[in-house]
């Protein structure tokens, strides 16, 4: 797709602010992703580092119109305090700045060159990872998990979707559109994002295989639901497929309800399978913490504290 006009001929763009950013600042080279209210553009900075950026621009037409507006705002302020100095983990992505003019909202991001990881899976043989590979980005993942919720965040939606591959081939959580502070759960009892699990359903047309039980039964959802979802993940980088498949998403519901899944016979590794049946449990408190998870057989040949010093897989 080409570039609109009004990203490239940025003369007439006006700065809130003398010291707030604004698309003069940046060159737009071209799209590189689409959402359901937003496009994120490949571009670079004019001035200063000059370093490469993703721009994500939400049209607010269509944020008004999708209901979105406490999903950006969630979003802003989850990256906000992620991205401070004191704050910053390598693997989660860094907003850089913010602006706005009378269209759009515009999140100066971390740029990742390889795009998203599942594409990159896809083009692997059998559409899947190697153990070692699988061990590797699991092993980040669990660490940008752990260090989000630290900080009081829930990241809820996670998937190999939502994981990008930098230029050095290590990986960037993204999107924080679903996340939730744990201390809104405090002050939010009454709300019906939670309590009305038919009406969430529907708001995860495509994500349903990361589904939570928790998620569908409207009850509160805790750092233990991220870790559901990424026990869904591994599963995903090890075989190519997801637990919970079934012929229409109500089914799909069903089995995550139930927990009902299965290993295949050639299943390749039974550290992970271990793994997962011990995450993939109906109550949050009955599953592993991430630090458990972080002590579990199959993670025990990843130094956790030196994790950037391991070189990552080649697989672009």
């Amino acid at each position: 797709m080409e570039v609109p006009l009004n990203l490239k001929n940025t003369e007439n763009a006006r700065r809130a602010a003398p010291n707030m950013k604004c698309l003069a600042d940046f060159l737009v080279e071209k799209e590189i992703g689409e959402g359901s209210f937003s496009t994120v553009y490949h571009g670079r900075e004019k001035e200063g580092e000059k370093r490469e950026i993703a721009l994500k621009v939400c049209l607010k037409k269509l944020i008004l119109k999708n209901k979105m507006v406490t999903y950006i705002h969630r979003e802003k302020e989850a990256l906000a305090l992620l991205s401070r100095e004191e704050n910053a983990h390598p693997g989660v992505v860094t907003l850089f700045a913010t602006f706005q003019d009378a269209e759009s909202l515009y999140f100066v991001l971390s740029y990742a060159k390889y795009g998203d990881l599942v594409s990159l899976i896809q083009k692997q043989p059998d559409s899947k990872l190697k153990v070692g590979d699988a061990r590797y980005y699991g092993a980040n993942l669990l660490s940008a998990l752990e260090h989000i919720h630290k900080l009081g965040i829930i990241h809820r939606d996670v998937k190999a979707d939502n994981l990008l591959v930098k230029h050095d081939g290590r990986i960037l959580l993204t999107d924080f559109g679903s996340s939730k502070f744990l201390k809104d759960y405090e002050k939010d009892t009454n709300s019906n994002e939670e309590t009305q699990p038919t009406q969430r359903r529907r708001s995860f047309v495509g994500t349903a295989f990361f589904v939570t039980p928790e998620l569908l039964t409207g009850s509160d959802m805790s750092p233990a639901s991220d870790l559901w979802s990424f026990s869904v993940t591994l599963y995903f980088f090890l075989t190519g497929n997801f637990p919970f498949e079934d012929i229409s998403e109500y089914l799909v519901f069903k089995r995550i309800q139930d927990v009902l899944y299965r290993f295949s016979d050639d299943f390749p590794d039974e550290n992970a399978r271990d793994l997962i049946e011990k995450m993939l449990v109906k109550e949050q408190k009955d599953r592993l913490t991430s630090d458990q998870m972080k002590h579990h057989k199959f993670f025990e040949s990843m130094d956790f504290e030196n994790l950037q010093e391991i070189e990552p897989p080649r697989i672009y």
